[in-house]
C-alpha cells in the first residue's frame, strides 16, 4: 500500500485545510476539480488557507484481499442487504455499500491510514507553529468524504484518547474549527462490525466500533469537563445515498451516522428516471460502481458524487471556512 509522506506547507495567514478522499486511488492532482470548486465558493478568502491532502493509494490491494476473503464480504453484504427488501435497487445498494465498508476489515492498511492521517495532522500543526501561530489560534478544518470519513473519525478519535500523539484538545490545545463529513459510513461500519463479531478483524483497535457509543471525540479537560476535537462538526448526506445511511429517501438508522451535538443535513437528491423509475436508475448506477471497481462516474445523478455535496453547500461552506 503506498500512502504519500506528510505534506509541509507555508502558511499565509492562520487557516488551514485538509481534504481526505474516499475508496479508491489518489495521486497528486486528484484533489485539483475540488479544490477549485471550492476555491471558486470562498472567493479570495481561499488565498488565506494552506491546502492539504491526504493520499493513500490501496484500491487494488484491497480487492485482491476481498477475493482471498470472500467469505467474510459475503457476510458484510447479507448484513446489509438483510435490512433492505429483496429488489434490484436493495441488493445493489448492499453491494455498494459492502464495497465502501469493504476496506476497513483490512487491518493492516486501516492503521497505516490512520498512523498517516495523523502524522500529517502533526505536521499542519507544526506548520503552523512555524508561521508564528500557536495551536490555539490555528484555524485548522478537516473536509472527508465517504470512507475518508471513517478515517476521519479514527484519527480524530485517536487523537482524544493517545496525549502522546501531541493533538491532544485539552492536552495540545489542537481544537479543529470544522469537521465535515460528506457521505459518512461511521455508523454503517459501526453496525456491520458488530454484527460480524469474531469474523471482524481486531475489533478492538477501531473506536467506530469498540466504543461504547459513538461520540464526537474529546478528551478530559483539568476540570474532568470533555473538550471536543472540533468546535464544529457537521454530517452531510443525501437521501439516495445508501453509504450515509438513506435507500430511496428511507434513514436506515443502522447506517446513518448521528453523533450527538453533530449539525446534520440531509440533501433532497434526484436521479434521472429510466423507463419511468428512479429506482431502476439509481439501481444501475449502483451496478456500474461495482463493474468498475471504485464509486460511481461523476454524473448529475450520481447520489455519492463528491463535488454535488460541496455545490450543494457552498453557502455553508462559506459560513463555515470564513
Amino acid at each position: 500500500m503506498a500512502i504519500q509522506p506528510p505534506q509541509s506547507l507555508k502558511w499565509p495567514a492562520d487557516r488551514a485545510l485538509l481534504f481526505v478522499h474516499g475508496i479508491g486511488s489518489s495521486k497528486v492532482g486528484d484533489y485539483d476539480p475540488i479544490v477549485a470548486q471550492l476555491r471558486d465558493i470562498l472567493g479570495a478568502d481561499s488565498a488565506k488557507f494552506a491546502i492539504y491532502f491526504l493520499y493513500y493509494d490501496a484500491v487494488n490491494e484491497w480487492f485482491a484481499q476481498k477475493l482471498q476473503a470472500q467469505q467474510v464480504f459475503t457476510k458484510l453484504v447479507q448484513f446489509i442487504s438483510g435490512r433492505l427488501d429483496g429488489s434490484e435497487l436493495g441488493n445493489a445498494a448492499a453491494a455498494f455499500a459492502g464495497d465502501v465498508v469493504w476496506p476497513v476489515l483490512i487491518p493492516d492498511a486501516r492503521l497505516a491510514i490512520r498512523a498517516a492521517m495523523l502524522q500529517q495532522l502533526q505536521t499542519i500543526v507544526l506548520d503552523g507553529i512555524a508561521a508564528g501561530v500557536q495551536p490555539r489560534n490555528q484555524h485548522i478544518s478537516i473536509i472527508a468524504h465517504s470512507l475518508g470519513c471513517f478515517h476521519t473519525y479514527e484519527a480524530l478519535s485517536r487523537m482524544a484518547t493517545a496525549p502522546a500523539e501531541g493533538l491532544g484538545p485539552a492536552s495540545a490545545g489542537v481544537v479543529l474549527d470544522n469537521v465535515i463529513y460528506m457521505a459518512s459510513p461511521v455508523q454503517l461500519i459501526r453496525s456491520s462490525g458488530l454484527a460480524l463479531g469474531n469474523a471482524l478483524p481486531q475489533p478492538s483497535s477501531i473506536f467506530s466500533v469498540s466504543d461504547a457509543a459513538l461520540e464526537i471525540p474529546s478528551e478530559p479537560g483539568d476540570d474532568g469537563a470533555p473538550v471536543r476535537c472540533a468546535r464544529r462538526t457537521v454530517s452531510i448526506t443525501g437521501n439516495l445515498d445508501p453509504v450515509g445511511g438513506f435507500v430511496f429517501r428511507a434513514k436506515q438508522p443502522w447506517g446513518y451516522m448521528n453523533l450527538p451535538d453533530q449539525e446534520s443535513f440531509i440533501d433532497q437528491e434526484q436521479v434521472a428516471t429510466v423507463n419511468g423509475s428512479e429506482r431502476f436508475s439509481l439501481a444501475s448506477i449502483l451496478v456500474e460502481a461495482l463493474q468498475t471497481g471504485g464509486p460511481p462516474t461523476i454524473a448529475p445523478e450520481n447520489p455519492h458524487d463528491w463535488s454535488a455535496y460541496v455545490a450543494r453547500h457552498a453557502a455553508d461552506l462559506r459560513t463555515w471556512l470564513t
